[in-house]
């Protein structure tokens, strides 16, 4: 440094300004996001006049969804859309373990949070006499020792994997 001329580091900082003011200009346009967003979204504008494939594929999207929405709630508010009182011979309700669920599930006769009860207990008394229920429940009681212990196992393997 001691060989540099006056001139060349006059030079070197002129440079040095310059190139401080690109970086401060640089910053300032990136850090202008409307200005940024106003560009991108003319350009957008531009493509989409362009080639309007995309959004015509967007706006098909959303009408698809829209109408999905719409007909979902249309089926939702008939009987047919509710599986919690299907008709009492469909080839669904064959399939039920514990028989056909027709009709009113209250009590009939009654009405209210007594009738929804006492229909709830019909319910549990005709799923107890339901002997598929009866052999699940007997099996269930009868592994969930067994499935209790390989737990209990599978998380102190786990424990010592984790500490190793």
């Amino acid at each position: 440094m001691a060989h540099d001329s006056l001139p060349e580091l006059e030079l070197a900082n002129v440079r040095t300004r310059e190139r401080m003011t690109d970086t401060v200009e640089r910053i300032r346009h990136k850090v202008d996001l409307p200005a940024r967003t106003r560009l991108a979204l003319a350009k957008t504008r531009q493509r989409w006049h362009r080639d309007p494939t995309p959004l015509v594929a967007l706006g098909t999207i959303a009408a698809a969804g829209v109408a999905a929405v719409v007909l979902g709630a249309r089926i939702a508010r008939t009987p047919a859309g509710h599986l919690a009182a299907p008709p009492s011979s469909t080839a669904f309700t064959a399939l039920l373990p514990f028989g056909a669920r027709g009709g009113d599930e209250s009590a009939p006769g009654r009405k209210g949070r007594k009738a929804r009860r006492a229909g709830r207990k019909a319910r549990t008394a005709a799923l107890a006499q339901d002997p598929g229920h009866q052999m699940r429940a007997s099996q269930q009681k009868r592994t969930a020792r067994v499935r209790k212990q390989a737990d209990k196992y599978r998380k102190q393997a786990a424990k010592r994997a984790k500490a190793n």
